[in-house]
């Protein structure tokens, strides 16, 4: 009896899937961190070396779930910014951090449905005001002057 391929296959397909999309959460971290300036530039002779804060593990969801190493000098409230650039950027609503090892961080995106209209979360952008009034308002012209310099 021949073994079962099938089997291998869809294991194989489902490990693929799970690498690329850790290769694609950890560029677009990367890339986040480098945008909003969460990095440290290193002067060499060689040119300019760029560092940013390194993921450790990735886990598929749900919920998505990645470790972050921080920088020396760094405190979690930096990374927040570029988490929740990753967060948006998989489909998620935002992100919790929890404390895991030392420096480590444990990032939680959270998937969560958006909340009823009638809770009120501070952290969610309002709704846009429509401005009934222009911005810029013609003034009225001033009354033409008289030969003396004057005004009528």
């Amino acid at each position: 009896m021949l073994p079962s391929f099938r089997g291998r296959a869809e294991q194989r397909r489902h490990e693929a899937i799970a690498h690329a999309f850790e290769t694609d959460l950890r560029r677009e971290f990367r890339a986040a961190c480098e945008y909003l300036g969460v990095r440290r530039k290193t002067h060499v002779p060689a040119g300019v070396t760029i560092t940013c804060p390194r993921i450790g593990f990735v886990q598929m969801g749900p919920p998505t779930v990645f470790s972050v190493e921080l920088m020396a000098g760094m405190v979690p409230a930096d990374l927040v910014p570029p988490a929740q650039r990753v967060a948006q950027a998989i489909g998620g609503r935002g992100v919790r951090f929890e404390p895991f090892a030392g420096r480590w961080l444990r990032v939680v995106v959270l998937d969560d449905p958006d909340p009823p209209a009638d809770h009120d979360d501070p952290h969610r952008p309002g709704p846009r005001r429509v401005r009934h009034r222009p911005l810029v308002v013609p003034c009225p012209a001033p009354p033409p002057f008289t030969r003396s310099g004057e005004r009528r």
